[in-house]
């Protein structure tokens, strides 16, 4: 037996050892009839059922994640519960077969099964994404591999299928959702080019790709009502607020405009793009490599586009406390921090090499609180929250704009510090060589941003 398909073959023989088909059963099934007979794993088929009992439900997992192993494009490429499906389908022939007839053979055919199945599924895909961005209009414009146009100028554009036919049915689409744009207020659609992934897998990339671009915007310009620009089916509420109370006989009435750029106006978007270009190429270089799965450095870009969805999420979040839980997140996965102690003292790195912070200097001109104390307040803040010492509804004395501002500006720099690393001679993807080469840099040169 081939010493690299030893386990893959161990489980199959696991897995037809458990494996069995019965008659449907009369009664429904439920997970309580399922773990009274001791089984795991259970597909109906025709007149009856396959099904795995219990000391092999691990197996169908285990050997989930042997190809994942193998085949690492898969991972990124299909959703995990796709593939345990068609595991399943694929294992349905050794229900009733002897384990010991099992062998390499087998584990080369099953590996050999989901290269065809993955390359039958993923295909290049472009992918359209209704955005809330602004209500004003301006020239298309391109973050990495997403491509913005104005709502008004979809139909004439290349996003707009031409032709009769076929053509006439895609139409029809796009049709559809203009209109559905336009009644939610949407004025922008992205375009997204996702290369290696099935449609549902695409399409969930596209947008987390969509999400990671828009970040710039909250980078770049966090003064012009960006923090709530997102795609139109994401966590963002209504685009006004109406606030209705009583006291004493009087009512009270009040109406707010929630709608994200209302400060973007003419000519003030492509103003923003070509001052911010280092931010937005930046930006646009790591949401590439997500969304084509070519990481430069896979370690340091998906650290980063963690930690930018989570500052996307914390700039959306309306409860103080749990964007504060948001934002330090942002910064511990950025980090790679694995505890409390880590975070502490990767937060006193990061003010060392991004802002020439000592542990014992001012976190600010004229502040009391020293760069030490910062960092152990940031940690000891989420402490707080997420261990329930500071109640998530009524807690005060929180300082979110100064954590938001904070958190930007490391994103902000960090990225653009990535961007320079990914070209010098020889980056390490690890964290700690990073700074260092940031701090470095710093001594010999002008940081690329304030």
């Amino acid at each position: 037996m081939p010493e690299s398909l030893a386990r893959e073959t161990g489980l199959l023989r696991t897995l037809a050892t458990h494996l069995e088909r019965r008659p449907l059963p009369l009664e429904k099934l439920t997970q309580e009839l399922l773990r009274r007979e001791g089984l795991g794993h259970v597909r109906e088929k025709a007149g009856g059922i396959i099904a795995i009992r219990m000391p092999g439900h691990h197996a169908l997992t285990e050997l989930t994640d042997c190809l994942l192993g193998r085949l690492p494009a898969m991972e990124r490429g299909t959703i995990y519960a796709d593939i345990q499906t068609e595991l399943f389908n694929f294992i349905e022939d050794y229900a009733g077969r002897e384990p010991s007839t099992v062998g390499s053979k087998d584990a080369e055919a099953l590996i050999e099964h989901f290269e065809r199945w993955l390359a039958d599924k993923t295909s290049p895909r472009r992918v359209f994404v209704p955005c809330v961005i602004s209500r004003t209009s301006a020239p298309r414009f391109e973050i990495g591999p997403v491509t913005f146009e104005f709502i008004d100028r979809v139909t004439t554009s290349d996003f707009y299928p031409r032709g009769d036919g076929d053509a006439a049915f895609d139409q029809r689409g796009f049709d559809d959702l203009v209109q559905w744009m336009r009644e939610r207020d949407a004025d922008w659609l992205a375009r997204v080019s996702v290369d290696g992934c099935e449609q549902h897998r695409a399409e969930e990339v596209a947008e987390l790709a969509v999400d990671l671009v828009i970040v710039a915007m909250q980078l770049a310009a966090p003064y012009l009502d960006t923090r709530t620009m997102a795609r139109l089916d994401a966590r963002r509420g209504t685009s006004q607020k109406r606030t209705l109370s009583e006291a004493d006989g009087y009512v009270s009435a009040g109406w707010t405009r929630k709608e994200p750029g209302m400060a973007i106006g003419r000519g003030t978007l492509p103003d923003i793009l070509q001052k911010a270009a280092l931010i937005f190429t930046a930006v646009g270089n790591v949401v590439r490599s997500f969304a084509s799965g070519a990481h430069r450095l896979p370690v340091l870009e998906r650290a980063w586009c963690d930690a930018a969805y989570w500052l996307h999420q914390a700039l959306s979040e309306s409860i103080d406390t749990i964007a504060i839980a948001k934002l330090e997140t942002a910064l511990e996965v950025l980090l790679r921090a694995e505890s409390s102690r880590g975070s502490e003292q990767r937060v006193l790195e990061i003010l060392s090499a991004f802002f020439d912070l000592g542990p014992d200097n001012p976190i600010a001109s004229g502040s009391l609180l020293s760069a030490r104390q910062f960092a152990r307040n940031v940690v000891r803040d989420r402490s707080r929250i997420l261990h329930g010492t500071w109640s998530t509804l009524n807690a005060r004395g929180i300082d979110r704009a100064g954590m938001e501002g904070f958190v930007v500006t490391v994103l902000r720099t960090a990225v653009v510090e990535l961007e320079e690393y990914a070209h010098c001679t020889g980056p390490v993807d690890d964290i700690d060589e990073f700074l260092t080469w940031v701090r470095q840099r710093k001594m010999t040169s002008v940081p690329p941003i304030a």
